[in-house]
C-alpha cells in the first residue's frame, strides 16, 4: 500500500486548498499524479470572488448618525468592501423634484481628490428609486466640538495655538485645491471640518458648493451644479450667516473665491478667540497682532481688500509659525529683532554668552595689567628710595635691595600668571564645542591679538605662550609663521615643528594643502596620541577650520570619512556614503563603535562634538553598526535618524533635538518609557 493510499489527503483548510491548486498547476501534464487530490468546488479556488458574487445587499446595518437640511446620514457596513461607510440619502419628506439638488453634493465631492477633503465612495439609486451616495466615515470630532472642549478647559493642552493653526493650514490646503479645480465650498465653518485622533483633517459637506464657470465655454455639467438653478429647492440647505461674506448673502452676486476667503478669516478668528465671529474690533485685542491683522484682512467687507488667493492667507500663517513677520503687518525694528531671536534662540544665546565671557576676560585682563603697571611703578619708587638710603646705611641698603628683589619676584610671578591666563583664554575661546561655523576664524584672530599683549613683556623662550602662538599658527596652516618662532629660538614641541616643516613643502603658492595632504596631516597628528593626547583636539579644530575654506562637498566628504576611520581604526571606510541632495549620511559595519573623539581632561558636562559635524547631515542612517549610544550627535540638527539593528537603547540625547521628525527603530529595541519621552513632533517607525 502506497503512502497516498495509506493517508487520505486533507480536504479541508487553506493548506489543503493550496495543495490542490499547486497539484493542478504542476501535475496537469500527467493526470495520474492528481489522483486523490481532486478539487471540491469553486469556493476552494476563488473564495473572494465567490463571496462577493453572492452578496445581494451591499449596504447593511443602517444606523442613523446625523440629519441635515436635505439629507439623512447613516452609518452602514459595505459588505463588498468589508468596511464601514457613511451613506447619505434624501430625507423622507423630499420628493423626486429634490433629487438632483441632493446629488449636487456627491458630484461636487467626486470632482475633488485631496487628503484633506472627504472621499466619495459610491453613488446610485436604491430599490425604492431614491438616490444615495456613500462617503468616507468621519472618525474623530468636528472642529466645533474641539472648540467647545477647549473653552471648557478639557482639550486646551491637546490643542494649543500652534496645533490649531496647523489644522487651519490643512483646511487652507483643501480649499486651495478645490479652488484650483474651480470649486467653491461657500459653507466653511467648524461644523463642516472634522479632526481625527491622528492629525487627520477633513473638509466635509460640499452641498452649498459651486463650480465656477469659465468665461465663455461653461459646460453643461457646470451649469447643473449651480445652486441658483434650483431656486427654492435648496432653501433647506442655506449657509451660515455669521460665516458668510456680505456679498454672498445676495444670491444675485457672482460666486468668487473671496467668499471662501472671508469664511476662512471667520474660522481663523474663532480658532484664535474661541468665540463666534463678530464685527466687534475688541474681540481680537488678546490675539497676537500679526494674527489679528491676518483675520481683519481676510474679513474685509470689500472683496478687493481681502486676500486674493487662499494660498496668500496660508502663507501668512506659515510665516507666523516659522517666526517671520506676515505680509499684513508693518513690524517695527524691535519686533523684527524679537522674531529673529525666536527663530535663532540657541545661536543668539551662544553669541550673547560668548560676548559676556569675552567682555569679562577683557575687563579682567585690563584690571590685571593696570595692577601690574602700578606695582612696577611702586617697586621702582621703593628701589630709588632704598638706593638713596644706602648712602647713609649699608644695612638699610641691603634691606631695601631685599625688598626690591622680593617685589620683582612678585611682579614676575604676576607676569607668569597673566601668561597662563592668556593661554587658558586662547584655549577657551577656540574650543570647538563653543564655536559654530564662521565664529572660529574670528576667535583665533582674537586669541592671537590677546597673546600679543602678553608678548610685549618679552617672555622667556621656554614660556608656554610661544608654544600657544605656534599652536594657533599651526591650526590655521600658517606654517611659515609657526616655523619663524622655532627659528627665533623659541622652545616648541619637536613633533609639531617636524610636521610643520614636512607639510610646508606641500603647500601651493596660496599656502593651501590638497585634500589628500590635509588628511595625511590629520593622520600624522593623531599618531602621537599615546604620548600627546591633546593632538587629537588640535586635529578636530583643524578639520572645522579647514571645512570653512573648502567649498567642495566631495572634499568635505573625504575628510569626514577619514576622520571617522581615524577614530574607528578597525572600521572599513568603504561602508560610508553621503548624498548631498538629501543631506543623508549612511554608515554600516559592526566595527564602527563611536561617532565622537575621546579627549583626556574633558569635563563630564562637556558633550563631545560629532565626527560628522562638518557635513551637517539632516538624515543619519547607522543601521547594523557597533554603536551603543547616541553621544556622538552633538552639533547635528538631524531631521531623521535610523538606529535599527544597533545596541542603542538610550534616547536621552534626542530629547532636545527639536528638529528631529522621524526615528526608525527595530521591534523591541526600546522600552515604551523612552518612546513616551520623545516630543510629539517625532514620528517613530518600527520595522526590520
Amino acid at each position: 500500500m502506497t503512502d497516498d493510499q495509506a493517508t487520505p489527503p486533507n480536504t479541508s483548510g487553506p493548506l489543503a486548498r493550496l495543495d490542490s491548486i499547486v497539484d493542478d498547476v504542476f501535475e496537469q501534464a500527467d493526470p495520474l499524479k492528481t489522483s486523490g487530490h481532486g478539487l471540491t468546488s469553486d469556493d476552494d479556488i476563488c473564495p473572494l470572488y465567490c463571496a462577493i458574487s453572492r452578496i445581494k445587499t451591499r449596504y447593511e446595518s443602517h444606523e442613523l448618525i446625523g440629519r441635515g437640511g436635505m439629507k439623512e446620514v447613516y452609518r452602514v457596513y459595505d459588505a463588498k468592501a468589508a468596511r464601514h461607510a457613511a451613506l447619505a440619502k434624501p430625507r423622507p419628506e423630499f420628493s423626486r423634484d429634490h433629487f438632483d439638488a441632493f446629488l449636487r453634493e456627491a458630484h461636487l465631492t467626486a470632482r475633488l481628490d485631496h487628503p484633506n477633503i472627504i472621499d466619495l465612495f459610491d453613488m446610485g439609486v436604491d430599490a425604492e428609486g431614491r438616490p444615495f451616495f456613500t462617503m468616507e466615515l468621519k472618525l474623530g470630532r468636528s472642529l466645533r466640538d474641539v472648540i467647545k472642549g477647549i473653552k471648557k478647559g478639557e482639550q486646551d493642552a491637546e490643542f494649543p495655538l500652534h496645533r490649531r493653526l496647523e489644522i487651519f493650514q490643512k483646511v487652507c490646503d483643501a480649499i486651495a485645491y478645490a479652488h484650483s479645480r474651480r470649486v467653491l465650498h461657500l459653507d466653511i465653518k467648524p461644523e463642516n471640518i472634522f479632526v481625527g485622533d491622528f492629525g487627520e483633517v477633513k473638509v466635509c459637506d460640499w452641498g452649498m458648493g459651486v463650480v465656477m464657470a469659465r468665461e465663455k465655454d461653461q459646460s453643461e455639467s457646470t451649469v447643473l451644479l449651480d445652486p441658483d438653478l434650483y431656486g427654492s429647492l435648496l432653501d433647506s440647505a442655506k449657509g451660515t450667516p455669521i460665516y458668510m461674506s456680505p456679498e454672498q448673502k445676495d444670491r444675485r452676486q457672482t460666486k468668487t473665491p473671496r467668499m471662501d476667503i472671508y469664511s476662512m478669516g471667520c474660522l481663523l478668528g474663532e480658532l484664535l478667540t474661541l468665540d463666534v465671529p463678530t464685527t466687534d474690533s475688541d474681540a481680537l485685542t488678546r490675539v497676537d497682532p500679526a494674527l489679528a491683522a491676518t483675520v481683519r484682512k481676510a474679513t474685509k467687507p470689500n472683496p478687493e481688500d481681502r486676500y486674493q488667493k487662499i494660498e496668500d492667507l496660508r502663507e501668512d500663517i506659515s510665516r507666523f509659525l516659522s517666526g517671520y513677520s506676515t505680509s499684513v503687518e508693518s513690524p517695527s525694528l524691535r519686533r523684527e529683532a524679537a522674531l529673529f531671536y525666536r527663530r535663532h534662540r540657541e545661536t543668539c544665546s551662544i553669541a550673547i554668552g560668548l560676548f559676556t565671557i569675552f567682555t569679562f576676560c577683557v575687563a579682567y585682563f585690563v584690571i590685571q595689567l593696570r595692577l601690574s603697571r602700578q606695582d612696577a611703578v611702586e617697586a621702582r619708587d621703593r628701589a630709588e628710595k632704598a638706593q638713596a638710603a644706602a648712602e647713609s646705611s649699608q644695612k638699610q641698603a641691603e634691606d631695601s635691595l631685599a625688598r626690591y628683589l622680593a617685589e620683582k619676584r612678585s611682579s614676575q610671578e604676576r607676569e607668569m600668571s597673566q601668561v597662563l591666563s592668556a593661554i587658558n583664554h586662547s584655549d577657551f575661546i577656540t574650543d570647538a564645542m563653543l564655536l559654530r561655523e564662521e565664529a572660529m576664524p574670528a576667535a583665533i584672530n582674537h586669541a592671537l591679538q590677546h597673546i600679543k599683549t602678553i608678548i610685549q613683556f618679552d617672555p622667556l623662550p621656554e614660556s608656554k605662550v610661544w608654544l600657544q602662538t605656534f599652536y594657533l599658527h599651526f591650526l590655521t596652516q600658517d606654517f611659515d609663521a609657526a616655523l619663524a618662532l622655532s627659528e627665533e629660538g623659541k622652545i616648541i614641541d619637536l613633533d609639531l615643528v617636524h610636521l610643520a616643516e614636512k607639510y610646508q613643502t606641500f603647500q601651493d603658492t596660496d599656502g593651501n594643502l590638497t585634500t589628500d595632504d590635509f588628511i595625511a596631516l590629520i593622520r600624522d597628528l593623531c599618531k602621537h596620541r599615546p604620548k600627546k593626547p591633546q593632538r587629537g583636539q588640535l586635529a578636530e579644530k583643524m578639520i572645522i577650520y579647514d571645512s570653512l575654506q573648502r567649498n567642495s562637498i566631495e572634499d568635505l566628504e573625504r575628510v569626514t570619512n577619514a576622520w571617522i576611520h581615524i577614530n574607528n581604526p578597525h572600521w572599513d571606510p568603504l561602508q560610508f556614503s553621503f548624498d548631498p541632495e538629501t543631506e543623508t549620511v549612511r554608515l554600516r559595519g559592526a566595527k564602527l563603535i563611536r561617532l565622537f573623539r575621546r579627549f583626556p581632561g574633558r569635563l563630564d558636562n562637556q558633550v563631545p562634538l560629532s565626527l560628522l559635524y562638518v557635513l551637517r547631515p539632516k538624515v543619519l542612517d547607522v543601521r547594523e553598526t557597533g554603536l551603543e549610544n547616541l553621544t556622538g550627535l552633538a552639533g547635528l540638527n538631524l531631521q531623521e535618524l535610523d538606529i535599527r539593528d544597533t545596541a542603542i537603547t538610550d534616547l536621552t540625547p534626542l530629547l532636545h533635538k527639536h528638529d528631529l521628525r522621524r526615528l526608525h527603530i527595530s521591534p523591541g529595541q526600546l522600552s515604551e518609557l523612552y518612546l513616551e519621552q520623545l516630543p510629539e513632533s517625532v514620528e517613530v517607525f518600527m520595522g526590520n
